[in-house]
């Protein structure tokens, strides 16, 4: 019984010297190719000094060459809200307010109050596809029809072969998609 108790013991002993021993070897991994000493090597090397590094001129992120061409100073920047006029600036938000009101008052069902509000968006911004596209629901829900005919083709002109967000139900009428 006293050899049963000794044997652990005896085996953490033998490991734990075996780790000690062990414990100055250092592993290094080396892509197929390459030289082991040669990694070794630039893995003990002395870290470079300041004066051994390029100017911060030469280089651009994270020490690579500065490649920008010298011809991009040259480029137009960006616009900014300034080159919009006041009048320009508040249309551009009239339209959006009123587009908000007429698309609350469509899902609403106030069809009317939707069509003013929509014509005010169209009168604000002649190219607001969408508007155009939701007056022309509006229009043939109403019974007006050439009114819907026209703000149809004008929303279709305007870029979109749907007539911005109009489509045709399955009895020909239009609708939301």
């Amino acid at each position: 019984m006293k050899t049963a108790l000794t044997i652990p013991f005896l085996t953490a002993g033998i490991l734990t010297l075996c780790f000690t021993a062990c414990s100055k070897v250092e592993f290094t991994h080396v892509n197929p190719g390459k030289s082991a000493r040669a990694a070794i090597a630039a893995r003990n090397a002395p870290p470079p000094t300041p004066a051994d590094l390029p100017s911060p001129a030469a280089t651009g992120i994270a020490g690579r060459p500065n490649t920008v061409p010298q011809h991009i100073d040259s480029l137009p920047g960006l616009p900014t809200d300034g080159a919009r006029s006041s009048k320009e600036t508040a249309a551009a938000n009239g339209a959006a307010d009123a587009y908000t009101r007429g698309s609350f008052a469509m899902q609403a069902g106030q069809n009317a109050e939707a069509i003013t509000a929509f014509e005010e968006v169209v009168k604000l911004d002649q190219d607001f596809t969408d508007a155009w596209g939701k007056l022309a629901i509006l229009y043939s829900k109403s019974g007006q029809s050439a009114k819907a005919t026209d703000a149809f083709k004008r929303a279709k002109r305007l870029g979109d072969a749907n007539g911005g967000t109009v489509t045709r139900d399955a009895v020909g009428g239009l609708q939301l998609p």
